[in-house]
């Protein structure tokens, strides 16, 4: 019983789980439709990166970082936790997309190689900590 309660607090409502599940199953197709893209043609999406509608790769992550910090705050003031998540999601996108352009070699330091794969999930993780105990 107090595991259900739980999962209707994160969730919200009837029709907020709704909204949550569609929201879900499309951040999900659109990631795979992505990771299909850049597996077939890597070097395409890597100049893709760099420019998108003729704008620079680092206005671009700028306003990825912009949109999630928008959707993160939003997503404070609601009861579901979703637009937390998705938000925390955006900005980590837009950490790792900075980390491409400015180079992902550079950010290794101490010889630890994976230290540019750990920042954007600790970013991730942090947001999500401080929304969840931040949340209405």
């Amino acid at each position: 019983m107090g595991e259900e309660v739980a999962e209707r607090e994160f969730m919200g409502r009837r029709r907020s789980r709704m909204w949550t599940y569609l929201i879900l199953m499309v951040v999900l197709v659109v990631v795979v439709v992505v990771i299909n893209l850049a597996a077939k043609d890597p070097h395409g999406w890597s100049d893709g990166i760099k420019s998108f509608f003729g704008l620079p790769g680092w206005a671009l992550a700028t306003i990825t970082f912009l949109a999630g910090a928008i959707t993160f705050w939003f997503g404070l003031k609601v009861e579901t936790d979703w637009p937390e998540a998705i938000g925390a999601f955006l900005i980590s996108a837009s950490v790792v997309w900075m980390e491409l352009i400015v180079g992902w070699n550079r950010f290794e330091l101490g010889g630890l190689f994976v230290l540019p794969y750990l920042i954007p999930i600790v970013v991730f993780a942090f947001l999500l900590m401080y929304g969840m105990k931040k949340s209405v």
